[in-house]
């Protein structure tokens, strides 16, 4: 009985909280005109967008082309720089 009793007040007060939370959040975007000269605004918020591709391909050949630079034995360079072709890692 008294789990049942709880479990109704416990509906009770989130009910309460729901609808005493609802005039608090807005209920409809703003719909006023924007009176600006560019097109298309979101074309100058994807330019300030970082080039994510550009970054990860950086991110992952910069290590090796490093490694790249520190091998000195000539065989062994260029047998580096023909799995780094092979692999695609080179630009």
């Amino acid at each position: 009985m008294k789990m049942a009793i709880s479990f109704i007040c416990g509906v009770v007060v989130c009910c309460l909280i729901i609808f005493g939370v609802k005039p608090v959040l807005p209920t409809q975007a703003d719909t006023t005109e924007l009176t600006d000269d560019s097109d298309n605004l979101t074309v100058g918020l994807t330019n300030l967008l970082p080039d994510i591709e550009k970054i990860y391909h950086d991110a992952l050949t910069m290590p090796f082309i490093k490694a790249e630079s520190k091998i000195y034995d000539e065989d062994i360079a260029e047998f580096y720089r023909e799995l780094m072709e092979k692999t695609g890692l080179t630009d």
